[in-house]
């Protein structure tokens, strides 16, 4: 059952989000009309896991919260998905619980962890930005791979080509060639393991790029 809850009540379960992506989904839902933009609360429904301290841990749609955070939406539905108040959990067995059925991910913006959760942010301003979980995004809406319904999907993409350093070279403002580079590797042999992988049409790869190297050239000033 749904219910209407505040953005900043909800508990982060990953550390990081990637933040060029959340400002590309900033500039268009800017853009909304106020019936739009009810129908993107309406249509989001955030699923969360009640745990034992009542508090509500989200399951997924944080980069959908981040947005909503940073235009100034206060409320959003959330679905409970979960609710471990009652089990009597301890701390330790409730996010042992949460790591184990990967309802939380534990890696830090460096793809490094596992961490602790009690660094955990408390709420969405907290999320730390990993470019690399960006550069992913970018190279599943080119259609280089398959929206995946797997927990934390995007992630191991962000990680495959963080092993490859296409952005250490020259940061942001290398995202557009790093992006061609990306594309290419995601159609490879080496990421038939992830989640998505498959030989597409990339019909959309055009639109993105310019619209990547429309952004590199921004980071670049």
């Amino acid at each position: 059952m749904k219910h209407r809850q505040k953005v900043l009540n909800l508990r982060p379960t990953q550390f990081a989000v990637g933040m060029l992506e959340v400002e590309e989904k900033i500039q268009i839902v800017r853009e909304f009309s106020h019936k739009q933009i009810r129908n993107f609360i309406d249509d989001n429904p955030v699923p969360v896991v009640m745990g034992p301290d009542k508090n509500l841990y989200i399951v997924d749609h944080h980069h959908f919260l981040a947005v909503c955070y940073h235009i100034g939406i206060k409320k959003v539905w959330v679905k409970v998905v979960r609710n471990l108040s009652r089990r009597g959990l301890s701390y330790a067995q409730f996010w042992k619980w949460m790591f184990k059925t990967r309802n939380a991910y534990p890696f830090c913006q460096f793809g490094e962890g596992p961490r602790k959760a009690l660094y955990l942010p408390r709420d969405i301003r907290g999320l730390a930005d990993d470019p690399y979980r960006s550069l992913a995004w970018f190279v599943r809406k080119a259609g280089a791979f398959k929206n995946s319904e797997k927990n934390f999907a995007e992630f191991k993409w962000a990680n495959f080509f963080r092993g490859e350093r296409l952005l250490d070279r020259n940061g942001l403002a290398g995202m557009p060639n790093a992006l061609k580079k990306a594309v290419h590797l995601a159609q490879s042999p080496a990421a038939n393991s992830l989640p998505g992988f498959g030989k597409l049409n990339l019909q959309d790869k055009g639109k993105v790029e310019k619209k990547v190297k429309r952004k590199g050239a921004e980071l670049a000033r």
